[in-house]
């Protein structure tokens, strides 16, 4: 049996598929600048229950930014009654623990 290539059209995006997946790795571990800052307090202001992020890299601030999607499309979708974006109980979701906290 003869072993065929793939076309070119298939090499090339799949090399470029690699490609965009080592730059996305390294791009998103660099810091996020003035987004770093208003993007955690948007998610909090809006929805307190959404994890946040507060590292400063963009990778973060899309963490961010997706644990708030969810809760609302959880709202959107299951209509259990559970509101996914009101305060937890006890300290909140975003609230970072001081030093001396354990």
């Amino acid at each position: 049996m003869k072993r065929r290539r793939f076309p070119l059209v298939f090499r090339v995006s799949a090399i470029l598929l690699f490609t965009a997946l080592v730059a996305g790795q390294w791009w998103q571990r660099q810091p996020a600048g003035s987004i770093a800052g208003w993007v955690p307090t948007m998610a909090e202001l809006y929805c307190p229950a959404a994890a946040i992020h507060r590292s400063g890299t963009i990778a973060d601030s899309a963490r961010t930014l997706d644990s708030w999607g969810y809760a609302v499309i959880g709202n959107a979708i299951f209509r259990d009654g559970r509101d996914r974006c009101s305060a937890r109980k006890g300290r909140s979701a975003g609230a970072e623990r001081s030093p001396g906290e354990k």
